[in-house]
């Protein structure tokens, strides 16, 4: 595997960096696509090219140009939502709810606006709605309350027994005379309905994207500790949305081939 560049940055280097972020920015190019090119350009680790944008912009912040959207800069932009952002966001989904549109047409609207992925404007719609909820003219009808593991009880007993005649009072009193036959589908069901958020996260990722190992499994217990099982269950569904997504994967095949080959 072909290793990156490691060590202190030369001073052609860091001219470089300036320089591409600088035009970049003046095209209104997403910085982590500028990062990326520098990154194979110099041979630099992405993470590590992160930091030290970071790090020139405290050192030299009048070598930056400023990006001029809704009058951020360009480090503020990487770390965090400003205040006139949200504002655009609240207004924006307002506008679009008023009118009778869907919240995706909003949130389409604000990706092209903001320069944000998907699954990060919805993201921040929800922390929004959840902190200031009065600021919003519409919030999304409650979600109606199923009791799914009783519907697929009875589904399984009507198959079971042969019998569509069953009713909601006999369904769980039917489940205890299960056919000897079949004695693992009342363990199934029992442990179906006792799965912990953390389970649930767990099973849905594996069902994305393959069989968990104990590293990224520790990793996804790590994260939901850290941001909670709905963030993380948000995030994991609407991943594929960013465009980033396939660069990833598609690094990670130019990886995986490379191990294999070597």
């Amino acid at each position: 595997m072909f290793d990156t560049k490691k060590g202190k940055y030369s001073e052609e280097e860091n001219e470089r960096i300036i320089q591409k972020v600088n035009e970049g920015n003046e095209k209104g190019i997403r910085e982590r696509v500028i990062l990326k090119e520098l990154s194979n350009e110099l041979n630099r680790g992405f993470a590590g090219i992160m930091s030290h944008v970071r790090k020139l912009r405290k050192q030299y912040p009048e070598k930056f140009h400023s990006t001029g959207r809704l009058g951020q800069s360009t480090e503020q932009r990487l770390n965090s939502w400003t205040e006139k952002e949200e504002e655009v966001v609240i207004q924006t989904v307002n506008r679009f709810l008023d009118r009778g549109q869907p919240l995706s047409a909003a949130i389409a609207q604000l990706e092209k606006e903001l320069n944000r992925t998907q699954g990060a404007v919805y993201q921040r719609i929800y922390t929004l709605r959840r902190k200031s909820p009065e600021r919003f003219n519409r919030m999304p009808e409650p979600r109606a309350k199923h009791k799914k593991e009783w519907q697929y009880q009875r589904s399984l007993v009507r198959n079971l027994e042969g019998n569509d005649s069953i009713g909601k009072g006999e369904t769980a009193a039917s489940l205890e005379n299960i056919p000897s036959s079949l004695p693992s589908l009342h363990s199934q069901l029992q442990s179906s309905a006792s799965l912990s958020e953390e389970e649930m996260v767990l099973k849905a990722f594996e069902r994305r994207f393959g069989k968990l190992n104990n590293f990224t499994r520790n990793k996804l217990l790590t994260l939901m500790g850290k941001y909670g099982h709905t963030r993380v269950s948000i995030a994991l569904f609407s991943i594929q949305d960013d465009k980033e997504f396939p660069v990833a994967v598609a690094e990670f095949l130019e990886q995986y081939l490379k191990r294999d080959f070597v």
